[in-house]
């Protein structure tokens, strides 16, 4: 059976009129990473905008939301400020199953709303991003992309995808925009614990990891701020994996 679960949910922020020195545009930050990068960066003073395809369910004290579809970056780009300093792309389909059971409708899905959605909503923000000189872009990526994992045929060929188009999407962009990605293994967000049937999985597929833990949504989000921020200024063109060891460590059973 092929599993669909979708990054597109709603963002919860509510329209705030304070003026700081950092703009940070934020797709798909209603749930789990986002959300916690909508709190963590609106609480250090950013000023957030923040796009979903629908309406907010429980809003935030931080930032101003925008209805849009990233896919269609035309319909909302007036809503954003002249000049933006960060970027982050959180959203992407997953789609989960056997290679027998995938069809090229359900490939094309996940590479569309993972890659090339990326792409429309980058390239129809580089005039703002380019303006600052000292822009910055993070898309979030998978463990998936380096680490073969069953079921995941899909999902880790779009990620992989994706990272290619970051990296060379920094060459393109040095020296005025910086590009990473974060790759982050399964974290107990609502959507992840959906992918392994709930919280009752988790201590085992800790144990599958080299620290013995799955990073938490504030980790992954803090690691993303960190390479927005000022102390990565010369970190680009590069992939951080927050993946607790999985994807490159491998340990003696004890």
């Amino acid at each position: 059976m092929i599993h669909r679960y979708a990054f597109y949910d709603v963002i919860s922020v509510k329209t705030e009129n304070k003026l700081t020195s950092t703009v940070h545009v934020i797709a798909g930050a209603s749930k789990g990473i986002g959300r916690a990068l909508v709190e963590k960066d609106g609480q250090a003073g950013q000023e957030i905008f923040a796009i979903s395809r629908n309406e907010p369910e429980s809003p935030s004290t931080y930032g101003r939301w925008i209805k849009g579809d990233v896919a269609h970056p035309e319909t909302f780009l007036e809503q954003l400020p002249p000049a933006v300093n960060c970027l982050t792309f959180c959203p992407g389909k997953v789609i989960l199953g056997p290679i027998k059971r995938l069809t090229a409708e359900q490939m094309l899905e996940t590479y569309r709303t993972n890659v090339l959605d990326a792409f429309l909503l980058t390239k129809a923000l580089l005039p703002k991003l380019t303006i600052t000189e000292s822009g910055s872009i993070v898309f979030l990526s998978s463990v998936a992309a380096s680490s073969g994992l069953p079921s995941h045929c899909a999902i880790s060929a779009a990620k992989s995808a994706l990272e290619g188009f970051a990296i060379a999407l920094a060459a393109d962009l040095a020296p005025k925009v910086r590009v990473n990605v974060v790759a982050p293994t399964l974290t107990p967000t609502e959507m992840g614990l959906g992918m392994v049937g709930g919280d009752k999985m988790i201590p085992m597929i800790e144990n599958r990891h080299p620290l013995k833990r799955l990073p938490s949504v504030d980790e992954v989000a803090a690691t993303i701020g960190f390479l927005h921020s000022k102390h990565a200024a010369s970190i680009t063109g590069q992939v951080l994996k927050v993946d607790a060891g999985l994807s490159s460590l491998r340990l003696n059973d004890r």
